[in-house]
């Protein structure tokens, strides 16, 4: 059946971040993925997931400056200098986390610049994120954004994140599967998963319209969910939405799979 994670930086607001180890544990999750743990040491975020008993599924690589709408730099061109200090020290983080994948934003394409320039840059950064973090044995995951919530962003498609995995060319590069992003921009959510599952590291959902919780919109999360399991998914699904109410009044597509691993 499959593992189920929850995002502590994307939910469970009804705690401050370092409380959110021990709530998802609550609330019957073995799996956390974090977006940006680096406004705390790491020790102290090691500190509290171990103390809940959840593993920390994944982290992402510094983005830039999130509120100013800034998405990853992974593809800037003139900031390689800041992606290659944000790999020392996301890799400062998985080995007190023992994280064993990280994600990577390229980000949007800035105004003026050729995609063509952002995807070379991103390739070069790729390969070096690749070749750092396969020393420590964790896994570079490349994820698209739709460009419905995300404008400007190079990589909107499960096919634009391959292709940039596959002109890279290491073996420790995999496809972050987000299924509300794929749902916006192509649907086919059991087509795609079949096609590309061995290449996919970790799987994240939110329903859509509106990036909430299952059973909000149309995606048929219990179709999705028993096929990972009947293609044999060994990986975590991260519940990455924004619940309606509170995190724990949204689970109810969570208690058919809890009730089961209980």
């Amino acid at each position: 059946m499959p593992r189920f994670s929850i995002n502590v930086s994307f939910m469970l607001h009804e705690h401050v971040f370092l409380d959110r180890f021990a709530a998802a544990a609550d609330l019957g999750f073995a799996g956390v993925d974090i977006q940006f743990p680096y406004d705390h040491p790491p020790e102290t975020v090691a500190q509290r997931a171990r103390a809940a008993g959840v593993e920390v599924v994944l982290i992402n690589l510094p983005a830039g400056d999130l509120a100013a709408g800034e998405l990853g730099i992974a593809a800037l061109p003139g900031r390689e200098a800041e992606f290659r200090a944000g790999i020392d020290r996301a890799l400062a983080y998985c080995r007190a986390l023992g994280a064993a994948r990280v994600n990577v934003l390229a980000g949007r394409v800035p105004e003026g610049t050729e995609p063509a320039a952002c995807r070379a840059v991103l390739i070069d950064n790729l390969r070096l994120a690749a070749e750092a973090f396969a020393r420590e044995d964790v896994t570079v995951m490349v994820e698209p954004a739709n460009g419905r919530d995300n404008p400007g962003f190079l990589l909107q498609t499960t096919e634009d994140a391959l292709e940039a995995i596959d002109r890279a060319g290491a073996e420790n590069l995999k496809l972050q599967f987000d299924l509300y992003h794929r749902q916006v921009m192509q649907g086919d959510l059991i087509p795609a998963l079949e096609r590309h599952l061995p290449r996919i590291a970790h799987v994240q959902f939110a329903d859509t319209p509106g990036r909430h919780e299952p059973g909000t919109g149309e995606i048929n999360f219990a179709a999705v969910f028993a096929a990972l399991d009947a293609l044999g998914y060994g990986g975590w699904v991260g519940a990455e939405y924004r619940p309606t109410g509170t995190t724990a009044g949204s689970l109810d597509w969570f208690a058919p799979w809890h009730t089961r691993r209980v």
